[in-house]
């Protein structure tokens, strides 16, 4: 098997490589139009389209009232959230090996 494919590498090189440029051919250059890419005749997908579209519409028409906020109730409210105190992040070299060495600094690289 490998006495066939040293013998004939060139050919098998040719053959995989017009496979390769007919795949693109058909892929990016057929006469298809790129919107039939983009949209589905499938009548499952359509009531889903559908379905999206109506959602959309009634989320678009969805008013808030900000006077919830004006509320004593609302106002009364307190925060318990826990203040995370800063902390130093990252190490001096990111590259150096872990355990705490890390190389001296030569001023720059030596070559």
């Amino acid at each position: 098997m490998m006495e066939f494919i040293k013998a004939n590498k060139w050919m098998i090189g040719g053959v995989l490589g017009a496979v390769v440029l007919v795949w693109v051919y058909f892929t990016y250059f057929s006469g298809g139009s790129s919107d039939q890419l983009l949209t589905s005749t499938d009548p499952a997908s359509t009531a889903v389209t559908q379905e999206l579209i109506t959602t959309l519409a009634n989320l678009k028409t969805i008013k808030l009232d900000a006077s919830i906020f004006k509320d004593p109730l609302f106002v009364s409210l307190s925060d318990f959230g826990v203040v995370i105190p800063p902390q130093q992040t990252g190490r001096r070299n990111p590259f150096a090996p872990l355990g705490g060495f890390t190389a001296p600094s030569t001023g720059g690289p030596s070559h």
